[in-house]
């Protein structure tokens, strides 16, 4: 069993990256990739190997693993953000950002819709307008992080639910694969719906940033609602954010 590299790969992500741009090539990586996950064939370390793309073992409530695929890398260069998109053989799906499950499409009872960070806004204009909420990029992980977000969900057209997210650190943890094994702190999110009387509790493994790499989530368990499905994500072959600017000025700036 090795470390795990933060360096592997990424040319290869830029590369889908530029093509995600057309909606042409877009499909032909969709489809590409959706052939190479062979429902037939065990997995196994050396398949997941084998896979020229980036993958991730997903649990839902604690039955038979399920192998998706990275399909989709959208970056947002304001925010330094990436939006992934993950995919199933028959084309389910869901996507991450900042390891938070915000969107997914084909799970049998419940679809998380949308998940988005909404801050209050004022009108200038009149001390008598009535605040509105503006919808925000989700935060990144940390340990202390409290912030608002709107849940919505099908089927049923159930929207507009606003929770309270607050962050902790539980501590350093070790993630092992029969791949790699990985240093990460562990942190929880506990998830309050006050008009819904309901809570829950979600669980990120955060990778340390290096000199190549921002941190990353490499272990998740999430849900995607109060009593809906458990979803556990583990990143058996990461996409692994490069170091970015603003890392690297804080780093600068805590040794000086």
């Amino acid at each position: 069993m090795r470390s795990f590299f933060y360096s592997s790969r990424f040319a290869f992500f830029l590369s889908l990256l530029a093509l995600s741009g057309c909606s042409s090539h877009f499909k032909s990586v969709m489809d590409s990739a959706k052939a190479v996950i062979d429902l037939d064939n065990a997995i196994t370390p050396q398949y997941i190997s084998s896979l020229p793309y980036a993958s991730t073992l997903v649990t839902v409530n604690d039955a038979r693993p399920l192998l998706l695929i990275l399909t989709f890398v959208d970056h947002d260069p304001l925010t330094n953000t990436y939006r992934l998109t993950w995919l199933t053989q028959d084309a389910a799906s869901i996507v991450t950002e900042n390891g938070r499950i915000l969107h997914t499409t084909g799970f049998t009872t419940d679809n998380l819709d949308t998940l988005m960070a909404i801050t209050s806004s004022i009108a200038p204009s009149s001390v008598a307008s009535p605040s509105s909420t503006v919808a925000t990029p989700s935060p990144k992980l940390a340990s202390t992080t409290s912030w608002q977000a709107r849940y919505d969900w099908s089927p049923g057209y159930r929207y507009g639910f606003t929770a309270q997210v607050t962050s902790r650190s539980l501590g350093m943890d070790t993630v092992i694969t029969d791949l790699w094994r990985q240093e990460a702190e562990q942190i929880q999110e506990t998830v309050v719906f006050n008009t819904l009387d309901a809570s829950f509790n979600n669980l990120f493994w955060l990778t340390p940033a290096t000199e190549t790499a921002d941190p990353f989530v490499i272990k998740s368990i999430q849900y995607l609602g109060p009593n809906m499905d458990k979803v556990e994500m583990l990143m058996v072959k990461p996409f692994v954010p490069p170091r970015s600017s603003v890392t690297k000025m804080q780093t600068k700036d805590a040794q000086s």
